[in-house]
């Protein structure tokens, strides 16, 4: 009888215990909702003189404000602050990215939303070039406020394991805390994966195996 009651607490706490890690699952695997708001303001024709962006905003209503009053300013500061009440703005973004401006003494072009940096400038200036001349003056930003990695959100969305190698024959390294693992394969590529515990009746404890590649 003793024994029996024993066996059903252990299921007890196994069925808890799998509860628990099913839940911490879901903490590991939601992704994080948040975004990097960008704005970008100018006075209409005068765009050199006024041009004003604003990034890395937790609210569109921020980064439009922020835009807005640096419009102003830079207006004033340029000489034609006359035309300061007409800044608007031109540009909405939302989501982590770069951004470029490209200039020539006639006007500007922008681009914004692109994974790398040169990617950003260079289509800015192509942008430029189809309108303007001699578009060399550039300048450049990031929109990643609030999200925990850049380079993974920038990637198109994959599949849990979609990076391992394409191999029959894979290695790799795992680091564990509680069940929760992070391997690593011989190509670089890192997923998390959680580990359900096993009963070791030699040790009559409940024991987290490594996970296998």
């Amino acid at each position: 009888m003793k024994a029996l009651k024993i066996q059903r607490r252990k299921a007890i706490e196994m069925k808890v215990m799998k509860v628990h890690l099913w839940a911490f699952g879901l903490l590991v695997f939601l992704p994080i909702i948040t975004n990097a708001h960008t704005s970008i303001a100018l006075v209409e024709n005068y765009v050199t003189q006024s041009w004003f962006n604003s990034t890395d905003y937790e609210s569109q209503k921020e980064a439009d404000n922020d835009a807005l009053e640096g419009c102003r300013v830079t207006a004033r500061q340029r000489g034609i602050g006359n035309l300061a009440k007409q800044c608007k703005v031109v540009t909405r973004a939302t989501g982590p990215g770069h951004g470029a401006l490209a200039c020539s003494e006639n006007g500007c072009s922008w681009s914004i939303g692109h994974g790398t940096l040169e990617e950003a400038v260079t289509v800015a200036r192509e942008k430029c070039s189809k309108t303007y001349a001699n578009c060399q003056d550039t300048l450049n930003w990031k929109d990643f406020k609030g999200f925990a990695s850049k380079s993974a959100l920038l990637q198109k969305s994959q599949v849990p394991g979609d990076c391992r190698p394409r191999s029959n024959q894979l290695q790799c390294t795992s680091s564990c805390t509680n069940g929760s693992c992070v391997v690593t394969y011989q190509n670089g590529c890192q997923i998390r994966v959680q580990v359900q515990p096993q009963f070791n009746p030699l040790n009559n404890t409940w024991d987290y195996p490594a996970p296998s590649c």
